[in-house]
């Protein structure tokens, strides 16, 4: 189920909703909490059960896993010694390997397979997308199964490192797991950030219009801009040959991808910031206008925050940080990106994507800090991160290293299509008041105006207007997505 679909819309979430606030009229504040925990504990499997009932088993299986080794790795905690640390590393393992098993159990095949009927190693990581080969079984991933397992490492990590306590209430420590507004794509939250809002809180009736308004702009993000951008960029992107598109339509191709993906993940991470706001809970931030940047460096401090800070602290300063010199700074950012790609997909094209990145944050550490995000270099700074990441996309969007390989060819080749296509067959005035509206948006209006908005968000008039503009957000998007049909998030699939 997406937050972004009609049956959410209109079912899912004002009933889940109107239950939680009535629940919430229990005069025992404890036993109010209580009811309201283990009513969204039933909702967030609900909600996880429409991904399949299957799923649903193996993911009540780690959380069971997890809430007993997080206690037996607490109790080795306090215990002293290294124990504590082979047991977390046991339980961190297992989940490890349950995520690397569906993530690359068709492509371990699928490479065996290619490789026995006489195709090389370099011809078969060149054109690898994802189908399995012939005779080999397409393992579907089991929804969100990323994101839990990065759950279950931090919290492991964290009770064995003693940052916080073993959870002993399997109500809490499920429901940490589980909860539907930050389950299948994030934002990545860690125990000690969730569990004490899980056991106390305060709904009231500020937090839950500030919650409303964040989901009712999400899902505009979502539904007026990335899935209007969508139609035109997933014709553009089909293929199966680039080499026809010309230079112009690839451009196209690659400006309406870099807002496409900015607008349905960011859109996405709102409605879970604004859900979690409307149960009295605050969810973590997950972007903070990553298209303004002015360096690779800072990109990656703003875009998928949640994800950028978990591998900062259970990877990159477990191996060393910044402490053990330059040389293993360098080596410690590279292994950081390297498992980055690695965890987007098994397609050799995420992990040189990955790379790719690696090596431009390794090049900027190497330049005097700051240099392109202060004085007269910030426009050329601009200029350079939003070209790196635009041909970072490519290679993200690509399904295999040859087909990202033609389509830079298409990029700079200045040449027309074979086909006799133009941008104009690609476009229209929704498509063009979409990419406006979303160049507009992506905080260089915002940005500038924080300061104003600080000033009048408050006050009575500005609160009024702002709610005509959410109810007609909310109108038009529940119409765009009725006419549109189903129009799945594009990290829905990892």
């Amino acid at each position: 189920m997406e937050f972004a679909s009609i049956i959410f819309l209109e079912m899912f979430l004002p009933l889940m909703i109107g239950i939680y606030y009535l629940l919430a009229l229990i005069r025992n504040r404890r036993a109010a909490i209580l009811s309201q925990n283990v009513f969204l504990l039933l909702c967030s499997m609900a909600f996880y059960a429409f991904g399949g009932i299957r799923n649903l088993i193996l993911f009540a299986a780690m959380i069971l896993f997890n809430y007993l080794f997080g206690i037996l790795t607490g109790r080795a905690a306090a215990a002293g010694g290294k124990r504590a640390k082979a047991v977390a590393a046991a339980g961190i393992s297992v989940n490890l390997l349950v995520l690397a098993f569906f993530k690359f159990f068709t492509a371990a095949g699928s490479a065996a397979a290619r490789l026995a009927s006489g195709e090389s190693l370099f011809s078969f990581l060149l054109t690898y997308d994802g189908t399995p080969a012939n005779g080999v079984y397409a393992l579907a991933m089991p929804l969100a199964i990323s994101f839990i397992t990065f759950r279950s490492v931090s919290y492991l990590a964290d009770v064995c490192s003693r940052k916080t306590e073993a959870c002993r209430d399997l109500l809490t420590f499920s429901l940490y797991m589980s909860l539907l507004c930050s389950l299948t794509q994030g934002p990545i939250m860690r125990y000690g950030e969730l569990a004490p809002q899980l056991t106390g809180r305060v709904t009231d009736l500020e937090g839950f219009r500030k919650g409303l308004r964040r989901f009712c702009y999400g899902l505009g993000k979502k539904a007026l801009i990335a899935n209007t951008l969508a139609a035109a960029t997933d014709r553009i992107w089909a293929g199966p040959d680039y080499s026809i598109i010309g230079t112009g339509t690839a451009w196209l191709g690659v400006i309406f991808y870099t807002l496409q993906i900015y607008y349905d993940f960011s859109g996405y991470s709102d409605m879970a910031v604004g859900i979690g706001g409307m149960l009295g809970m605050r969810i973590s931030e997950n972007f903070n206008y990553p298209y303004t940047s002015f360096s690779v460096r800072e990109f990656w401090r703003r875009w998928h925050m949640t994800l950028s800070s978990w591998f900062r602290d259970y990877v990159y300063i477990p191996a060393g940080g910044s402490r053990r010199g330059r040389g293993r700074t360098l080596f410690n950012i590279f292994i950081v990106f390297l498992l980055t790609g690695i965890w987007h997909g098994a397609d050799m094209s995420f992990v040189i994507w990955g790379l790719f990145f690696a090596a431009l944050v390794i090049f900027e550490r190497l330049l005097p800090d700051g240099l392109t995000e202060r004085g007269p270099l910030k426009a050329a700074g601009w200029l350079y991160t939003l070209f790196a990441v635009m041909m970072g996309w490519v290679l993200f969007r690509a399904p295999c290293l040859k087909a990202a390989a033609d389509y830079y060819v298409q990029l700079f080749s200045f040449r027309g299509s074979s086909q006799g296509f133009t941008v104009l067959n690609y476009i229209d005035f929704g498509t063009v008041s979409a990419a406006i509206a979303g160049i507009l948006l992506c905080g260089f209006i915002q940005r500038p105006l924080r300061g104003l908005y600080e000033r009048i968000g408050s006050k009575t008039a500005f609160i009024c207007a702002d709610m005509l503009v959410q109810i007609a957000v909310v109108f038009w998007s529940v119409v765009k997505i009725t006419a549109g049909g189903y129009n799945p998030s594009i990290y829905g699939s990892f």
